[in-house]
């Protein structure tokens, strides 16, 4: 598909960690193009993700000794039910993934008391007449040095009936995501320098390395690559 009316998009940057590895933190936003720096990312699906296996897993709201599991769905017409599909399927991946990775208290005995979490929440971010748009948003925590935050992103196109990916709104997607690329990375270099350490807040040596630290995870962070801008929402159109 190929956009014939102007389209606002929001993009949460796949590789950028910088909130996660003690770099400036924040959110920025903006209007097409615009770019969000955010935690690590678990991208959504290019499009239909693959079909969950058939062992069971626990419905979305489980509470055991050993773990709890908090999955929220928004509700979805008719029309919409391959993404409500793909949602599920989503979940339902989620929770296998999480209940094969917990430690097994048999053999790690230290964590016999532990409660590991699952957190998804699938909220509608933008519906417009072409498009809707839902973003999940959450972690899963199975005894790592810290929880995995997930975030991610589904679009519907309403005409065609099935999720798209960002390549599916241009003409020229090596040429959107360049645009794209050189907007975030501007735009997120002004607000981390903004928000740097001053002097006297750490040695020359610490600043600099401050400095190149940010700027390579930045760079690499704002690539103009289709896993650093699969997440995203369309907000008009």
């Amino acid at each position: 598909m190929q956009a014939s009316t102007p389209i606002c998009i929001v993009l949460a940057l796949a590789a950028l960690a910088l909130t996660a590895c003690q770099q400036p933190s924040g959110t920025t936003s903006a209007s097409a193009p615009a770019a969000s720096a955010s935690a690590p990312v678990i991208p959504a699906p290019a499009s239909t993700p693959a079909p969950a296996g058939t062992a069971p897993v626990p419905g979305d709201h489980a509470v055991t000794k050993h773990y709890k599991i908090a999955i929220t769905l928004p509700t979805l017409s008719a029309d919409e039910k391959p993404m409500a599909d793909a949602m599920r399927t989503t979940a339902d991946n989620a929770k296998r993934d999480f209940i094969q990775a917990l430690p097994d208290p048999a053999t790690l005995p230290e964590f016999a008391n532990r409660q590991f979490d699952l957190l998804l929440d699938f909220k509608i971010a933008a519906q417009t007449p072409a498009f809707v748009s839902v973003r999940e948003t959450g972690s899963s925590d199975t005894g790592g040095a810290h929880p995995i935050p997930v975030q991610a992103a589904f679009v519907y196109e309403r005409k065609a009936g099935k999720l798209i990916t960002l390549d599916d709104l241009f003409a020229n997607p090596d040429a959107a995501r360049k645009a794209l690329a050189n907007f975030a990375h501007d735009t997120l270099l002004k607000k981390f320098m903004a928000n740097a350490p001053k002097p006297g807040e750490g040695s020359p040596d610490a600043l600099r390395e401050w400095k190149t630290n940010m700027v390579q995870m930045l760079n690499d962070g704002t690539k103009p690559t289709t896993v650093n801008y699969s997440v995203f929402v369309v907000q008009a159109g």
